[in-house]
């Protein structure tokens, strides 16, 4: 499992796209304050 905090900055936002390429979503969390800033992620999974 890999936790990704601020997740819905750009950095965060860069290195899971990058993740996702390399690893299933399930093995990625995200740390976020603001979940609605998060709903695109949360489409992705």
């Amino acid at each position: 499992m890999i936790l990704i905090t601020g997740a819905t900055g750009q950095l965060g936002t860069a290195v899971i796209h990058q993740l996702l390429q390399k690893v299933p979503a399930s093995q990625i969390a995200a740390f976020v304050r603001d979940e609605m800033k998060a709903v695109n992620l949360i489409k992705q999974g």
